[in-house]
């Protein structure tokens, strides 16, 4: 699988990420937009990326501005800043002489909501949203409680950017949360499921926690994930 790394300059913060090539071009793209607290480098988009090619498709994923090998603090990275850096990342792929015209986005957890949002506004072709917070939590998650103490401004415009969010407007979205999710609750699949437009799915998956740790549900997950892109963006 040929890969090559690169650079892209979204105002004063310079995003890095992994382009990996498609077999055969031009080709249906998928970008990967990772979590919170993640990175481009987690063995899922990895996983994801091989997966993809394989079948067709050019692959890209990247940090997010003040996480990974991306410029910035953690400080920088809100939700309107990662949606400003994925629409950025839209634009480069879609400029690659290598891409046909059809675009899908994998979001998991934080970047599940970045997908969702920057997806709508610029018009994806597919999304998969996987363990995706959008409801307001009465408290943080445990694993969340030093971010919201150290940077509550990540709340604060979390809330301002979803409550003016026209759900109605999203689209071609499969979504998929595990029943055992601790971080971000299950409650959340069907909140998008309910206001979203079709086509839709929604798919809860018996034992899966928040980061989809058992192989086993992993594979399901990404081969649901496979299955949703090669439908709508191979075969649209």
């Amino acid at each position: 699988m040929d890969q090559e790394s690169f650079a892209l300059q979204n105002g004063p913060f310079t995003l890095k990420g992994i382009h990996h090539l498609p077999e055969k071009s031009p080709a249906p793209y998928v970008i990967a937009a990772h979590g919170m607290m993640s990175t481009k480098d987690s063995p899922k988009y990895v996983a994801l990326g091989e997966r993809l090619v394989a079948e067709g498709f050019g692959f890209v994923r990247f940090d997010f501005t003040g996480c990974g090998e991306s410029s910035g603090t953690f400080a920088d990275a809100t939700l309107s800043r990662r949606i400003d850096d994925l629409i950025s990342i839209m634009k480069w792929t879609r400029s690659l002489k290598t891409f046909n015209g059809t675009l899908g986005l994998f979001g998991s957890s934080m970047g599940g909501t970045v997908t969702l949002v920057a997806g709508t506004l610029e018009k994806a072709d597919g999304m998969v949203l996987l363990a995706t917070p959008v409801m307001r939590a009465k408290r943080p998650a445990p694993e969340l409680q030093d971010v919201y103490d150290h940077y509550p401004h990540f709340f604060d415009d979390f809330r301002a950017r979803l409550d003016i969010f026209p759900f109605h407007e999203a689209h071609h979205c499969l979504i998929i949360h595990g029943t055992e999710d601790q971080v971000v609750s299950p409650d959340n699949a069907s909140f998008i499921y309910e206001r979203i437009s079709p086509p839709k799915e929604l798919w809860m998956v018996p034992g899966a926690d928040h980061q989809f740790l058992d192989e086993s549900l992993r594979r399901s997950m990404l081969e649901m994930t496979v299955r949703w892109f090669r439908r709508f963006l191979l075969h649209p």
